[in-house]
């Protein structure tokens, strides 16, 4: 397994890919617009950053890391309660099905905090679907508390009309 960092729009396609599979399909499969999720990984490829882990060259999983400002339904609380320009969001962390429960997220994440530049940025924030619970326990493990919480309407798979997905801001400070 091969983790790195990176911004090189050369991922956009697995990434893109990888997001298609972690959200369309499963328990959470909701209405992928295409257009509107090349938009959302060109921003945050270039103004944050993927890591990515690739097995035998194929992508199996990644963390997608831009500043919290890119959040735009961050609660109100946390902006009043945070310095926004020192903090970072993990706005996606996808990976393979068959990949799963392997520890690639874990690694991932252990990657970024190695990574990440204590010295500009002093808070991380994430944010799940409160039934995800794997998610969930792995953030709890690497540090992350429940902060806030929020609803989000999204489109079901089929386009046939719209569902509620609760969602957990979870948080942690950087040292």
């Amino acid at each position: 397994m091969e983790i790195f960092q990176t911004n090189n729009f050369n991922f956009r396609t697995p990434i893109i890919e990888l997001y298609i599979e972690a959200f369309s399909t499963g328990q959470s499969q909701q209405h992928v617009d295409l257009e509107e999720l090349n938009k959302y990984v060109d921003a945050i490829l270039k103004d944050g950053y993927a890591i990515i882990a690739t097995e035998k060259e194929t992508v199996a999983g990644a963390i997608l890391i831009c500043p919290l400002s890119f959040d735009k339904i961050l609660p109100k609380d946390i902006k009043a309660t945070f310095d926004i320009e020192k903090c970072l969001y993990v706005a996606e962390m996808m990976v393979t099905e068959k990949a799963r429960g392997q520890g690639i997220g874990k690694q991932l994440m252990t990657a970024f905090f190695d990574a990440v530049d204590k010295n500009s940025y002093s808070d991380v924030f994430i944010r799940v679907w409160n039934e995800n619970i794997p998610a969930i326990s792995l953030y709890k493990k690497m540090g992350f508390e429940p902060i806030a919480t929020i609803e989000q309407t999204k489109i079901k798979a089929d386009e046939s009309g719209t569902f509620v997905m609760q969602k957990i801001y979870l948080h942690k400070k950087l040292d």
